[in-house]
């Protein structure tokens, strides 16, 4: 006996064909209505029922947030290749004018420096901000310690 083969093709699953991307700001907006639907849910469900509070935080936790899954299995990797793309690194990338990119790169190293020389500004007034206030802790320190020293010479 022979095994007989048959050439009809089974049909694809609907899973199987690709889906269209979702971008990455919906993505964002649905994990953090998400979070906040689920904090608010559970917050509720222990006011109410401690018990089912519990059980919901477990079930939220055990599933890891929420993911819209329209691009496959596991869309985190391309999420993050987005989202890497707003980075300030990907600024540095050519617009194709140079002279705009040399006004964006001057700009970007003055405002680099303004925001350095801020910092330092801030630095230096909180510092002077601790030493006033040690200066007065150590000034009424001093007076108490003399007045108590006058009281004992007094008696």
């Amino acid at each position: 006996m022979t095994a007989a083969t048959s050439d009809t093709a089974i049909p694809a699953s609907p899973a199987a064909a690709p889906r269209r991307p979702i971008p990455t700001g919906v993505q964002l907006v649905s994990t953090l209505l998400f979070g906040a639907f689920a904090i608010t849910a559970t917050a509720i469900a222990f006011d109410h029922f401690w018990p089912a509070g519990v059980a919901l935080a477990i079930i939220l936790g055990w599933r890891g947030g929420f993911v819209p899954l329209g691009r496959g299995a596991d869309p985190s990797g391309e999420i993050i290749a987005e989202i890497r793309g707003l980075s300030p690194e990907a600024r540095q990338r050519s617009s194709g004018n140079a002279s705009f990119d040399a006004y964006r790169s001057g700009t970007l190293k003055r405002l680099e420096q303004e925001q350095e020389n801020f910092s330092d500004f801030l630095d230096r007034l909180r510092d002077a901000h601790d030493q006033r206030e040690f200066d007065g802790f150590m000034d009424s320190r001093a007076a108490a310690a003399r007045a108590a020293r006058l009281e004992t010479e007094d008696t």
